[in-house]
Order: C-alpha cells, then sequence, then structure tokens
C-alpha cells in the first residue's frame, strides 16, 4: 500500500463537446447535455460542471483511440561513415638468420579505387537514411495533426477535487450557482443562508478561497 503524490488538484475527466460548442476556457462554466457531451449554451444543459484547470487524473482518455497508435520511427540510427584504411608496416622475422633479423612487411590500405566505393556507399547508405528520417517526420506530422483534431473534440471537466471557477465578487462559504447569460452560461455567488434548494441543486461548487486574480477557488460539488 502506498500513496500517490500529484501536483494536480483535481481530478477530471475527458467529455466529448457538441458540435456547437465553442472553445472552453479553464475554469469556465459549462453545461452537459443530455447526450453527455459538453455545452457553453444554457438550452441543452441538464446540468453543469467546471473546466479542469491542473488535474491530478483524466479519466476517459480515448478519445484519440480512433486514429491509432503513434507511428514508431522507421529511420534507425545514422550509417556511420568508414574510416580509410591505411597501410600498415610491420616487422616480420626474416627466416634462416642468426642472429635474428627482420624486415618491414607491409599491409596495403585502401587504394584510391577501394575508398571511392566505400565513400560512395557510405553517401547511398546516408541518402537512404535521410530519406527515412523526412518520411518519419512526415507520419508524425500527420498523426500530430490528426490528434490536434481529435483533442479540439473533448475536454477535461473536473468531477471532484478543487478547481479555480472563473467567476468574481464571490466569498468563502458562498455556492457557485450557473446562471443565463444571454444564450451561454456564467456563474453568480450565493450566500448559503440565501441560496435556494433549485440553486443547491444546479450548483457547481462551494467556495473555499479566492484566488489573486479574484476569482473563486471552490470544493466541486457532487452531483
Amino acid at each position: 500500500m502506498g500513496t500517490v503524490n500529484t501536483m494536480g488538484n483535481d481530478y477530471a475527466e475527458y467529455i466529448v463537446k457538441s458540435a456547437a460548442c465553442g472553445p472552453v476556457e479553464k475554469g469556465q462554466i459549462v453545461g452537459i447535455t443530455a447526450e453527455n457531451t459538453i455545452t457553453d449554451q444554457w438550452a441543452p444543459a441538464v446540468m453543469f460542471a467546471i473546466k479542469s484547470t491542473l488535474p491530478s487524473f483524466v479519466g476517459g482518455d480515448t478519445w484519440a483511440s480512433s486514429i491509432g497508435p503513434r507511428p514508431d520511427p522507421q529511420a534507425g540510427p545514422a550509417p556511420v561513415q568508414p574510416p580509410r584504411r591505411l597501410d600498415v608496416t610491420e616487422q616480420q622475422p626474416l627466416p634462416g638468420t642468426n642472429p635474428q633479423e627482420y624486415h618491414d612487411v607491409v599491409t596495403p590500405g585502401d587504394t584510391d579505387a577501394e575508398w571511392a566505393v566505400k565513400q560512395a556507399a557510405y553517401a547511398a547508405a546516408l541518402a537512404v537514411h535521410a530519406a527515412a528520417v523526412q518520411q518519419d517526420a512526415k507520419a508524425m506530422a500527420t498523426f500530430e495533426a490528426a490528434l490536434e483534431i481529435e483533442r479540439q473534440k473533448v475536454d477535461r471537466i473536473a468531477i471532484a477535487g478543487r478547481v479555480p471557477v472563473n467567476v468574481l465578487g464571490a466569498q468563502p462559504g458562498d455556492y457557485i450557482v450557473p446562471v443565463h447569460d444571454g444564450e451561454g452560461i456564467a456563474g453568480i455567488a450565493v450566500h448559503a443562508d440565501d441560496i435556494t434548494m433549485p440553486q443547491y441543486l444546479r450548483a457547481v461548487g462551494r467556495v473555499i478561497s479566492i484566488e489573486p486574480d479574484g476569482r473563486a477557488y471552490v470544493m466541486v460539488k457532487a452531483v
């Protein structure tokens, strides 16, 4: 048994955004539709939640499964330039000499023609590797583009824990209650002594403290 320590403050889940939902800011109050999608419009919302800012854990991480796994690099390591083999001179004993005498024996290195063949083979291998690297880069770029398209279809919604919410003017102990904002959704702070039952049921959290930028920091309210 043990503990898991993280820097995040909430448990979140990926939820698919409705087709009409625009960009969602961290800390924004959103609606959840009857189709279990995120909406930034009041009318289709059947309940409300807050977009996570710094989650500890995120569930529902299957949103990119349709594009398959990240491509593995195929290029492999770059070819290594071969060294040119040089002439090697060694002293070897002359048979039948007493005292022993030695003579130089030369093992020839690469001729110019042999060295040219090695260089050509290396250049060809280098070209093949460069093409493979370029192909890997294209495959990764295609994957990342597809991943970003899928990422735009979901958002991380706080399910439990503590999160900042984009509501000003709250006090610790207040409830954050979603309200109409034109066709969209905003939030207001309601004191515990003043909250009605419908407001309580709709509330997304209760204020713990106030952030340095004035936003409320809330404990996410369980549904």
